[in-house]
């Protein structure tokens, strides 16, 4: 027996060796260097200095990281909710087989899903083109003057939620409906059978055994929003993004790739991967204590 562990020991190191190797350069290696560059001042040519904690205070009296933070808590807060009850809104409809046009509901929903975000900035940008965009030309029926909604700071950031929640949205309806397909039909049975009305099925039945589900979508969605970059991106036409529209991830590229300040956007990284990964966490705890995994 001892021999045949022994084999199969080495056999799953050798098979998994790849694995491992992809995972220590393109994942690991790449976390622990970012950490350690935010406690330097580097250029991306010269040499990397150790200055400590001298990014982070920097980082402290910005403006504009300040101004990205509140850009991100701000979308963090409206899209979140909407995605949530939206997709589980959806997922409702598209689980009722009496609804007519199902098909057609399921292809609106999932399209933004199958597009690249790049691909759906490109296509709210020629949306909400102040001249010659579909959006100004509607609401001129109605009386209402064109507007450059991207170049103007009391809407734009409204727009890059709209697009996410277009591009995400598949994703959230697709978790509920599996959730859905997935209840005990003798449980919801039953509850009719105990004289239940729609409304009390839903909030007492329904809603309980899709937790798992809701929990999956709260913690994807967040992730997927606190790293939002290409939307807000895009939307500004792919050069400089304005102040009132920047966001954590535009600082790092910004601090990079305009700035030289590699250092500085290391730390920048770092602390937007934190808060990630402590929200990640304390999310899938949730889910295991749901599920009973951790007794």
């Amino acid at each position: 027996m001892g021999g045949r562990r022994d084999w199969l020991s080495k056999d799953f190191l050798i098979l998994m060796m790849p694995a491992f190797i992809l995972l220590l350069v393109f994942i690991l290696y790449p976390i622990f260097n970012t950490f350690y560059l935010g406690f330097t001042k580097w250029d991306g040519f010269t040499q990397p200095q150790f200055v400590g904690l001298e990014n982070y205070r920097t980082m402290m009296g910005d403006p504009l990281f300040w101004t990205s933070v509140k850009n991100n808590l701000f979308i963090f807060i409206v899209f979140l909710p909407l995605v949530t009850m939206l997709g589980l809104g959806f997922a409702l409809l598209l689980h009722n087989s009496a609804v007519v046009g199902r098909n057609l509901l399921r292809g609106f929903v999932m399209l933004g899903m199958v597009m690249p975000l790049t691909v759906v900035g490109i296509v709210w940008m020629l949306l909400l083109d102040p001249n010659a965009g579909i959006v100004n030309h509607v609401l001129s029926f109605f009386g209402i003057e064109p507007r450059a909604w991207i170049q103007d700071p009391s809407t734009a950031i409204y727009f890059v939620i709209i697009g996410s929640l277009w591009a995400w949205q598949g994703f959230s309806t697709t978790v509920f409906l599996a959730g859905l397909e997935g209840l005990d039909i003798e449980v919801l049975e039953a509850s009719i059978i105990d004289g239940a009305n729609p409304w009390q099925r839903f909030r007492y039945v329904i809603l309980p055994l899709l937790k798992p589900a809701l929990i999956v979508v709260v913690t994807m969605s967040s992730i997927y929003i606190l790293k939002v970059f290409d939307l807000v991106y895009v939307l500004s036409g792919g050069e400089s993004v304005p102040m009132y529209l920047s966001v954590l991830a535009y600082m790092v590229y910004y601090e990079i790739f305009r700035m030289f300040k590699w250092g500085y956007a290391a730390a920048i990284a770092t602390l937007l991967t934190v808060a990630v990964f402590l929200f990640s966490i304390g999310m899938l705890k949730k889910m295991i204590s749901e599920r009973g995994v951790g007794s």
